[in-house]
């Protein structure tokens, strides 16, 4: 396993998904830890030590501003980013894009449902398809490898196989070292609506592993 030097703090709302995110995070050698106690975050950890804080969907609007100020006094280097799903695997990758040097250049056509990638050299290109199912309290994420090969120079055309929905879906795309995330289906309305509200209140969870 590398160990790479990024440390970043997920805020959300659910357990397992923090908890899945942050262990998939530590095995590709991310110093991570997650909470979805709003309120302790400047009590719980070091921001000091913090180089990225995502923030889920389910965090309302007016506590991440406030929580945003708070950070940026302790450590005005720190950047925010939005989550793009409530889905592990997805937060994972997004993880992995914010702190690649280069990401893959890959297109989408709806239309046919395939993915060109372009590489400049023979290299390694992984697809994966992820994508969540809302089952309530809470979301249950899914992923399945697409594509894996080693690929010469040049635009590649790879089909996403029918099993990965065409709604609240997305592709992670590898080539070589670099990742790029990209959302290939739209989120239905019935889940764009979701308050934090009008869900049951998670198991608190705040992980307080070392950064590493």
């Amino acid at each position: 396993m590398s160990t790479n030097q990024g440390r970043v703090l997920i805020v959300g709302r659910s357990t397992a998904v923090l908890l899945d995110a942050v262990a998939l995070l530590r095995g590709r050698g991310y110093a991570a830890n997650a909470s979805n106690q709003f309120d302790q975050l400047l009590t719980d950890y070091d921001f000091g030590s913090v180089d990225l804080v995502v923030f889920g969907g389910m965090v309302p609007p007016e506590k991440k501003e406030r929580l945003q100020e708070q950070i940026l006094a302790v450590n005005p280097h720190v950047t925010f980013l939005p989550g793009l799903g409530g889905v592990a695997p997805l937060l994972a990758a997004q993880i992995e894009q914010f702190f690649c040097a280069v990401t893959p250049e890959f297109s989408y056509d709806a239309t046919s449902r395939v993915l060109h990638v372009t590489t400049d050299t023979v290299a390694k290109v992984a697809v994966q398809g992820i994508w969540g199912t809302f089952v309530p309290p809470e979301p249950v994420g899914h992923e399945i490898s697409v594509f894996e090969a080693e690929l010469d120079a040049g635009r590649h055309a790879i089909p996403i196989p029918p099993v990965v929905p065409s709604e609240s879906s997305f592709v992670a795309v590898r080539v070589g070292d670099g990742v790029a995330v990209r959302q290939i289906g739209a989120t239905p309305q019935a889940v764009r609506a979701l308050t934090p509200g009008s869900l049951p209140v998670p198991e608190p969870i705040s992980t307080r592993l070392p950064w590493m």
